[in-house]
């Protein structure tokens, strides 16, 4: 479950490799769908619950947009 979630909070995020997204399935891609759906519901909970705790939301913006770009390495690479 949270790996189609994570899958699909990507598409949005990254639209130009939508396609490639929806086509790819296995363990290390879906793996990555699984971490970016944890780490932007985390990210999500810190901006709410500690509006004052920028490192805490700074490093997992950095997370998410790391993750990011290691899904759009990984799926322009196959």
């Amino acid at each position: 479950m949270s790996r189609e979630r994570g899958r699909r909070k990507l598409m949005l995020r990254l639209p130009d490799i939508r396609h490639l997204l929806v086509a790819m399935t296995n363990e290390t891609l879906g793996e990555m769908f699984e971490a970016y759906d944890l780490a932007v519901d985390a990210l999500e909970r810190f901006r709410i619950q500690r509006p004052r705790e920028d490192k805490l939301v700074k490093e997992y913006e950095q997370l998410c947009y790391e993750i990011e770009q290691e899904v759009v390495v990984y799926c322009t690479r196959r």
